[in-house]
């Protein structure tokens, strides 16, 4: 989706929180943060990103190879949204976008940085992001559950419940595609109802995950997902709105080390021993 204007560009962690405490109060809403380390990056979903038409095309058989070459991994994930995030985990680019409560978390990878000899340094962007509570869903939410199961769809009937996400739910009940969606479901919640609403199905939700995953916990994470596109038709009744704040590609590494006395790092953040690994190696580059 692409993001509002952007108001801010800020060249020191001070600046920063400055312009996060000057946010608006949401009081029916409320903001979560993403950052990016290229400010020319969309903000989309992995899968969902210009480079990946053909993997979103594939997205089923991305899917289905994944848990059959690895099933012991998600033995313990009952529905489709936990496989998702367990994907999400391993690197395979899903309908997920993760997010964060924790602000800091969003200018730490926003002031990521590149090997000079193979990218030229860009600005970073931190994504604030505006969020409805009528737009907030658990992870065992029935509307979650309908977007997470399209991963289970072949494109051809992905394509057919999408040109149907206009008409009456009544209608929409009746194509054998809505019926495929819903036994996939019913695979995890055996007691849903049929009653799929398809205009939940374009919407963007904020999920609430399991905390039952270190990185998760130690970054205050959840996440964005994503129905048919990473650009809902308009108009939508409250809207999760983007808007953003430019890191200044020359002040990354001193945001950085300002980030470090907070202990905001990459041993804190990603709490993996190969992470750990990579923090201590910096720390005496």
């Amino acid at each position: 989706m692409p993001p509002s204007p952007t108001t801010h560009t800020i060249t020191s962690l001070a600046e920063f929180l400055d312009v996060i405490g000057s946010l608006p109060t949401q009081p029916r809403g409320f903001y979560t943060f993403r950052g990016e380390r290229n400010s020319a990056w969309s903000v989309a979903p992995g899968i969902m990103r210009p480079n990946r038409k053909k993997l979103l095309t594939h997205e089923r058989d991305a899917v289905r190879e994944l848990l059959s070459v690895h099933p012991n991994e998600f033995i313990n994930d009952i529905s489709m949204f936990d496989k998702l995030v367990r994907m999400q985990h391993y690197g395979l680019p899903t309908r997920l976008l993760d997010v964060s409560a924790n602000p800091l978390v969003g200018l730490f990878y926003a002031t990521g940085t590149v090997d000079r000899k193979l990218e030229a340094p860009t600005d970073g962007k931190v994504f604030y992001i505006r969020v409805p509570d009528i737009r907030r869903k658990y992870f065992d939410s029935d509307a979650v559950s309908c977007i997470a199961n399209l991963a289970n769809m072949s494109e051809a009937e992905k394509s057919v419940l999408n040109s149907n996400r206009t008409g009456s739910v009544a209608q929409f009940k009746l194509l054998d595609e809505t019926d495929r969606l819903v036994q996939f479901i019913r695979a995890e919640k055996p007691s849903f109802r049929s009653m799929v609403n398809p205009r939940d199905l374009n919407r963007i939700w904020y999920v609430v995950p399991k905390l039952n995953n270190r990185r998760i916990i130690a970054q205050n994470g959840a996440f964005l997902i994503f129905g048919f596109s990473a650009t809902p038709a308009r108009p939508i009744l409250n809207p999760i709105q983007f808007k953003s704040i430019i890191v200044p590609a020359g002040r990354k590494s001193a945001i950085r080390k300002e980030l470090a006395m907070l202990g905001i790092t990459k041993g804190s953040l990603f709490p993996e021993i190969d992470y750990a690994a990579d923090h201590i190696v910096e720390r005496y580059k």
